[in-house]
């Protein structure tokens, strides 16, 4: 697990935001409906912009789950816990992912580290920005 430097409230207001963007990352379209939001984006993957379709249900303020609908992880799906934790909110995520082109294990845990600590960091550095 990981943790955000701001209360929970505060990261429920970012969330569903659109202050909520990810650099790394190229917004092609981001619907909302309710307590779900589709993301449609590219990303560049060791060199290659790659497509990615997300679909994330928000559960406040218990977390998400996100079901990955097209792209390389497309199958895969999480759920990602918040808790309070004094002025801060701590992570979870769990999942079942699965990364088209990896067979192993070892391999397909680390390219979803990696994508996650990616996401961790984006989010941490905009939420300081707004505090």
């Amino acid at each position: 697990g990981s943790v955000f430097d701001v209360p929970l409230e505060s990261l429920w207001e970012y969330l569903p935001s659109d202050a909520h963007k990810h650099p790394s990352m190229n917004l092609i379209s981001r619907e909302v409906q309710g307590n779900v939001v589709t993301v449609t984006s590219e990303r560049n993957v060791d060199g290659k912009m790659v497509r990615s379709k997300l679909k994330i249900t928000l559960y406040p303020p218990l977390g998400l789950v996100q079901e990955y609908i097209e792209g390389p992880a497309a199958g895969s799906r999480a759920f990602t816990h918040y808790a309070p934790k004094g002025g801060k909110t701590v992570i979870t995520v769990v999942g079942d992912f699965k990364i088209a082109g990896m067979s192993d294990e070892e391999g397909t845990k680390k390219a979803v580290m990696q994508m996650l600590e990616l996401s961790f960091n984006e989010d941490a550095d905009t939420l300081k920005k707004m505090k």
